[in-house]
């Protein structure tokens, strides 16, 4: 970079940690007054601040190219307010080689954000939900990624794979009386029935172990041991988790990182499960550059375009109104995608791509 290129990237990266911390206030204060109406002598105070702490890196990492959008709109719109921008231009800068080098601080702000999501995040984010769910839900131990474990009475159950809130994959219960193992289940799958309201487990291996005490002449008291085993295609199970509750103590891979998420949908397609949303979820990481690209190419014909001086107020308020509506035609697409079963990339890349060509016609048209 040289010095006006530095100069630039100061701007840009001073006003959009600005509105990243100004945003992250807003959020983080949001999380902890939810939090405060779940405390418990269980959960504390504590334990709600601790959580709101943990959740910053993912809000860090999910609202980044809106708090990019804002903060270059402040900064490069502040020089434009103080003329320094035409200057720039009367020596010889195009907007092209002004546009270069804010993308080129741009660009390292969003690898130190995407190391942070693909690192930092998912840990933060697994240990949250493992403290708070085992502060409110005494019965339960959730992993640091998909897997849990439950106990129900006798029983102790694992769960391998959480592939959606009705349906689990690689199940072990152990039943467990008078301090020994008297009887193993394990399933390939489990699934919610909404007509039966109940569990049920498929491919089941159920393994049953009867101690029976026994007196031989030359010990008194010995054991016996009657192991059977026996293969079921389906069986009800009592289970003390309901879909509803699974979706509310949240355990999912949203927040996984790029490569723990591309591995999980190999394990989904391996096994015929759906892996849709999942792909759906790795392609908007993979094109977060796209979109970070899109948003601030949206930036310059806002500014260059304008011919007199705008408040910060109303810099502001336009970047809002462009990242909710980024963010909900995002969505719209995102989940029409899954729905109608359209190819999963092209739900992720077409909002970035739609931003780019109005960024780009309005550019042409400033030129």
């Amino acid at each position: 970079m040289n010095l006006i290129e530095r100069y630039l990237g100061r701007v840009l990266v001073s006003h959009t940690l600005l509105v990243l911390m100004v945003l992250l206030i807003i959020l983080g204060f949001s999380e902890f007054m939810i939090q405060v109406g779940k405390l418990t002598d269980e959960y504390t105070l504590n334990k709600g601040v601790l959580y709101t702490v943990l959740k910053l890196p993912v809000f860090a990492y999910e609202i980044f190219p809106v708090a990019i959008l804002i903060g270059t709109l402040i900064g490069l719109g502040g020089l434009a307010n103080h003329a320094e921008l035409t200057v720039l231009r009367v020596t010889g800068w195009s907007i092209r080689r002004i546009f270069i080098g804010v993308m080129k601080s741009a660009m390292l702000m969003w690898l130190i954000v995407a190391i942070m999501g693909e690192w930092i995040a998912p840990v933060s984010e697994g240990f949250a939900k493992k403290m708070r769910s085992e502060a409110l839900h005494q019965n339960f131990s959730i992993g640091a990624s998909e897997d849990f474990w439950m106990r129900d009475g006798e029983k102790v159950i694992h769960v391998g794979q959480v592939i959606t809130d009705s349906q689990f994959y690689d199940i072990s219960i152990y039943r467990v009386q008078a301090g020994a193992l008297s009887e193993y289940w394990r399933a390939k799958t489990a699934r919610f029935s909404k007509k039966d309201q109940q569990w049920r487990l498929y491919d089941v291996v159920h393994k049953q172990l009867n101690w029976t005490a026994i007196e031989t002449p030359k010990a008194p008291i010995n054991q016996l041991l009657d192991f059977r085993e026996t293969l079921s295609a389906s069986m009800p199970v009592e289970l003390p988790v309901t879909p509803t509750l699974i979706s509310t103590l949240n355990v999912e891979t949203r927040y996984m990182g790029v490569i723990d998420l591309w591995l999980y949908i190999q394990f989904l397609e391996a096994n015929a499960l759906d892996a849709e949303p999942y792909k759906l979820a790795f392609w908007r990481k993979v094109i977060m550059p796209l979109m970070i690209v899109g948003m601030i190419s949206l930036v310059f014909p806002l500014i260059f375009g304008s011919q007199r001086q705008v408040s910060i107020g109303q810099r502001i308020f336009v970047g809002i109104i462009i990242g909710m509506s980024f963010n909900l035609l995002n969505q719209i697409f995102g989940n029409l995608s899954v729905v109608y079963q359209f190819p999963a990339i092209l739900g992720a890349f077409l909002p970035s791509l739609v931003l780019l060509l109005v960024a780009w016609w309005l550019l042409k048209r400033l030129r």
